[in-house]
């Protein structure tokens, strides 16, 4: 066969289960951490995982791998117990074409029912890191081998060292009919203590300011103006300040966390702009200035909404506006935009609103300089 018919199969026959049974489904970023973003490509580190899987023994076989495992999941199995059925469904294409459900988090291996079908296997796989690019529609071998390419490309050009084990992750199936969310995953040797920096994304008006507040912070590594938070690629100023990309003028802040943690550069963030302004930072007006903090995971989305909650009602009388938002892509900003604030300080606009907000910021943080 040409192509894979198992996603249309999976229609199909889920379809046919929908209609006798109820679905309920767990988050995907419940299984891995976002360690980091290299161009299109997300570097995850999974959790430990345990799946229920059939390995079909043939080509002929393999459409019919979900009905192998569907029952299992809907109480037909030692215990008549139910299985929430998890997103995303798994396809090792590196193991002749196994079928993977992962079990939800609540189970361990020892209590999950047994399988009443002996073609079945429960096992659990060893948290990993991984790299996974993300494509849309249905998948078939064309569009794989293409993804897979392009995951390989990526990998190469930023020397990271990779698997054989090419995955194909087929999401919300059958409840996205359309722009169906695929991925193709593989593990990679990835030290993270070495290879990534910790980072996180602040926009609290022109990002000239941002950066000159965060650039000489004790253990900030690395201040990058830019854009993010909207769907315009590869955008520049004059179209960001036009309002019709819906990014906002970012700083990527990279840091040691042995230095300084999240909580303490958010700490920062919320004290040194007005978060309570929609679209606006004293005379800058427009959605470009808007206040926002973009995360690159679940946990770094927890310590900022906890901390956002905090400032809120310690400070701000709950009228904070702060979007929190997953970063889906950051855009370094011209090169001119760069330094900016040390590089003009005789700007009128860097001495008469920067540099006071920089004097102000020195004295009430000044634990942090």
């Amino acid at each position: 066969m040409k192509t894979y018919t198992l996603i249309a199969v999976f229609l199909t026959i889920t379809l046919f289960f929908l209609y006798k049974y109820s679905f309920s489904e767990t988050l995907e970023e419940e299984h891995y951490i976002l360690l980091d973003n290299i161009e299109e490509i997300e570097i995850r580190e999974y959790k430990e995982l345990i799946y229920a899987s059939f390995t079909p023994v043939s080509e002929d076989q393999r459409n019919m791998s979900f009905r192998n495992i569907a029952p299992y999941i809907f109480g037909e199995n030692s215990k008549n117990e139910k299985i929430e059925m998890t997103s995303p469904v798994v396809i090792k294409m590196h193991n002749k074409n196994e079928m993977a459900f992962i079990m939800p988090s609540r189970y361990e291996l020892k209590s999950l029912p047994k399988p009443n079908n002996k073609y079945l296997k429960l096992y659990e796989e060893k948290s990993n890191i991984k790299a996974a690019i993300r494509f849309s529609g249905y998948s078939n071998s064309t569009k794989e081998k293409k993804m897979i390419n392009r995951l390989k490309s990526i990998l190469n050009k930023n020397n990271i060292s990779f698997g054989n084990d090419f995955e194909l992750l087929v999401y919300n199936s059958p409840y996205e009919f359309v722009n169906r969310r695929n991925e193709i995953t593989v593990s990679i040797k990835y030290n993270k203590k070495t290879e990534m920096e910790n980072k996180i994304y602040f926009g609290s008006g022109c990002f000239w300011c941002t950066e000159a507040i965060f650039e000489d912070v004790i253990g900030v590594t690395e201040v990058v103006s830019g854009y993010a938070g909207g769907y315009s690629k590869n955008p520049t100023y004059n179209q960001v300040t036009s309002g019709k990309t819906n990014h906002a003028e970012v700083c990527m802040i990279k840091y040691d966390e042995n230095k300084i943690s999240l909580e303490e550069l958010l700490e920062i963030f919320f004290l040194t702009h007005d978060p309570t302004t929609i679209n606006r930072q004293g005379n800058d007006i427009g959605s470009h200035y808007r206040s926002i903090v973009l995360y690159n995971s679940i946990s770094e989305k927890k310590i900022i909404d906890k901390y956002k909650q905090k400032f809120n009602n310690d400070f701000y009388e709950n009228k904070i506006v702060t979007e929190i938002k997953k970063l889906e892509k950051f855009y370094g900003a011209e090169t001119y935009h760069q330094n900016y604030y040390k590089n003009n300080l005789n700007n009128p606009y860097c001495s008469n609103v920067i540099t006071p907000k920089v004097i102000k910021a020195r004295k009430n943080l000044n634990k942090y300089y």
